[in-house]
C-alpha cells in the first residue's frame, strides 16, 4: 500500500498502516486534538507505531508528525483511563517519552476534566515552535469513550497492549 501522508522523512522503512484517527472536541470551545496517520516501524527488533497529533483552535493549527508512543504503548490510553470521575487534587501529567506531546489533567466542578495537551517536537526543537490547547469534557462516560477510542488507535496490529504496573508514565 502507497501511502498518501508524505510526512516521513527518515532514512527508516515505515508501513503506512491505515486512516484511523481519533478526534476530541471541547464540549465549550472550538478546539481539537486529532490523532491520525499511523505508521509503522519495520524494524523486528523494535517495532514502533508513530502517529501525527494535530491541535486546533480559534488562530491555531499545529501539528506534529512521527510522534510515538514508544516504550509505553498505550500510555496515553491508560492515563486518562486513571482519571478517576469522582475528581483529585491538584494536576496529573504524561507525556510521551522524547516528550513531544505532554498532556496535565485537572479535575473541575461538576464532573469535568480539564486537559491541556501541548506539542513540542524535538525534531523541529531548533525552530522553537510549541503549541498548547485545552479540552474539557465531562469525567465518565465522555472520558470513558474517548479511551476505548484511543486504546484502539494505540493497539495497531503488531502493536499489542502489555499490562505492566508501570505503563502509566506520570511526571507528578
Amino acid at each position: 500500500m502507497s501511502c498518501p501522508h508524505n510526512w516521513w522523512s527518515r532514512e527508516t522503512e515505515m508501513r503506512c498502516l491505515d486512516d484511523l484517527e481519533v478526534v476530541l472536541r471541547c464540549e465549550r470551545e472550538p478546539v481539537s486534538v486529532r490523532f491520525a496517520e499511523r505508521h509503522a516501524e519495520e524494524s523486528a527488533r523494535n517495532p514502533r507505531l508513530f502517529f501525527l497529533v494535530e491541535l486546533r483552535a480559534p488562530g491555531l493549527d499545529a501539528r506534529a508528525e512521527g510522534v510515538t508512543n514508544f516504550l509505553v504503548g498505550t500510555g496515553l490510553a491508560r492515563f486518562l483511563d486513571s482519571l478517576d470521575f469522582r475528581g483529585w487534587e491538584g494536576e496529573r501529567r504524561w507525556a510521551t517519552s522524547d516528550r513531544d506531546l505532554r498532556v496535565s489533567a485537572v479535575f473541575e466542578s461538576g464532573g469535568h476534566i480539564a486537559l491541556t495537551w501541548k506539542l513540542a517536537p524535538w525534531r523541529n526543537y531548533a525552530a522553537g515552535w510549541d503549541a498548547t490547547v485545552t479540552t474539557r469534557m465531562e469525567a465518565g462516560a465522555q472520558k470513558d469513550a474517548l479511551v476505548a477510542d484511543l486504546w484502539e488507535f494505540m493497539a495497531a496490529e503488531g502493536f499489542g497492549i502489555e499490562y505492566h504496573e508501570g505503563d502509566i508514565t506520570m511526571f507528578e
